[in-house]
């Protein structure tokens, strides 16, 4: 199993206006084979501060979900977005890979 986690600080009222975006990207990627779990979050200290949590079968799953037609389609969304900062790090084994940002 591989863990990932990750945040994205976006700018002023963007995570409220992704948010139908945000819905159908996690009903989408709870639907591939190989997503264990999959969702996003808002810092409570923060609330321009989006969490992301993810569990994988595989990298193989991965992999699939970075090809996916619904993840191509976010990531013209997050294109447009006012994104201040994004890490996105998956967790296998006691080792640590940058998947997005920093």
């Amino acid at each position: 199993m591989i863990v990932v986690m990750g945040h994205a600080k976006l700018g002023a009222g963007e995570i409220d206006r992704l948010a139908a975006e945000m819905k159908a990207q996690i009903t989408a990627t709870r639907a591939e084979e190989g997503c264990l779990a999959y969702g996003f979050s808002r810092d409570v200290l923060d609330p321009d501060t989006l969490i992301i949590s993810e569990r994988w079968s595989d990298n193989a799953a991965i992999a699939d979900h970075f090809a996916s037609s619904h993840m191509a389609v976010f990531n013209a969304v997050l294109a447009k977005t006012n994104v201040l900062e994004l890490s996105v790090k998956a967790y296998e084994n006691g080792e640590e890979r940058i998947l997005m940002g920093g």
